[in-house]
């Protein structure tokens, strides 16, 4: 490829994509003679900025999902799923900026796992991006037909499971194979320990690799002033019914443990990961709310992040430090042999 070859492919790549190009030589061709320089190939490498990913998630959103809602158990129907969609867009965005940021904007041959990945926004944006992306969640949700021929479209590698067996019999994924792993808005939802579930996360990262976690943050502004108004901070009985009529499906929707950063540092800490970073945002407060208690809430997030809706916690793989666990059936087992 010409060097006026490659300046087309450039412009051409600057008009259709929203993105900056760059153009980076497969080898160092600094003491190659001037010819071979003009006929050495090279490949375009898409630099994307903020705002070029937050187009293509838009783009994601509004051309993919809206179009043609996936509709997961009939959970909702098209309309209540925007609506799940619209109230987790700026989380999809941090996501996806906090990813691209990490990684330097290489994402060619960075491996991508989300657990419980739901509908697949994230996902897919990734891998519009260029992430190999993969997705693991319950088979409830994974067989769903509109979602695979989704990830098909978009070369997006899915496996379903139950993380409650993670740390049994393991993820379905070899050891060191994930660059990064997206646990959001996950571990508020698990019935049960979740350490064997983050050491199965640690053997599955590359060393040094990212696992990035998002979850409500169990002090937040609201939660204290349930407290001191003699309120629960957790999910109502009604929802525990709810949880196990058959006829509402709702599989995965109560928040069994809530979490603060340093109780989440200490779960990483001991399955062998390093914490980087953690950051609060505002984003509990629903739609409908009023304007001023939205300015409140957040006004006073601000002012003390502490007391912020939402934890972003970025560490990563220190080490694989396996931890032989008693699970509470085999414990059981074990004292009736006795």
């Amino acid at each position: 490829m010409t060097i006026l070859k490659s300046f087309d492919l450039l412009i051409r790549g600057l008009i259709e994509d929203p993105a900056r190009v760059y153009m980076i030589s497969k080898q160092n061709s600094k003491n190659l003679p001037t010819k071979e320089i003009l006929d050495y190939p090279i490949f375009i490498r898409m630099i994307y900025d903020d705002n070029a990913i937050k187009e293509i998630l838009n783009d994601t959103i509004t051309n993919i999902y809206e179009k043609n809602p996936v509709i997961l158990m009939n959970i909702w129907d098209g309309a209540g799923e925007k609506r799940y969609i619209d109230f987790l867009h700026a989380q999809y965005e941090k996501i996806l900026l906090d990813l691209y940021k990490i990684f330097n904007g290489e994402s060619k041959n960075k491996r991508v796992l989300e657990i419980s990945s739901f509908l697949g926004v994230v996902d897919i944006a990734l891998a519009k991006i260029g992430f190999e992306v993969y997705t693991y969640d319950i088979p409830e949700f994974q067989k769903n037909s509109t979602l695979n021929e989704l990830y098909s479209s978009f070369n997006v590698h899915s496996s379903s499971g139950y993380l409650q067996d993670a740390g049994k019999n393991g993820l379905p994924y070899p050891d060191n194979h994930f660059d990064a792993v997206i646990l959001s808005e996950v571990i508020e939802h698990l019935n049960f320990n979740p350490l064997p579930l983050l050491q199965e996360i640690n053997r599955i990262l590359k060393k040094d690799g990212i696992i990035y976690l998002t979850t409500p943050n169990q002090v937040n502004l609201i939660n204290r002033i349930k407290i001191i108004k003699g309120r629960s901070v957790r999910n109502s009985i009604h929802d525990s019914v709810t949880q196990v009529d058959e006829s509402r499906q709702t599989i995965c929707g109560i928040h069994w443990r809530e979490y603060t950063v340093s109780e989440l540092n200490q779960l990483l800490e001991n399955t062998g990961f390093t914490t980087i970073s953690h950051t609060y945002s505002h984003m509990a407060q629903k739609p409908t709310s009023p304007f001023f208690k939205k300015v409140f809430y957040i006004t006073c997030g601000l002012l003390c992040p502490q007391l912020g809706d939402s934890i972003t916690l970025i560490a990563k793989k220190n080490e694989y430090k396996p931890i032989k666990f008693w699970f509470p059936g085999e414990y059981i087992k074990y004292i009736k042999k006795g």
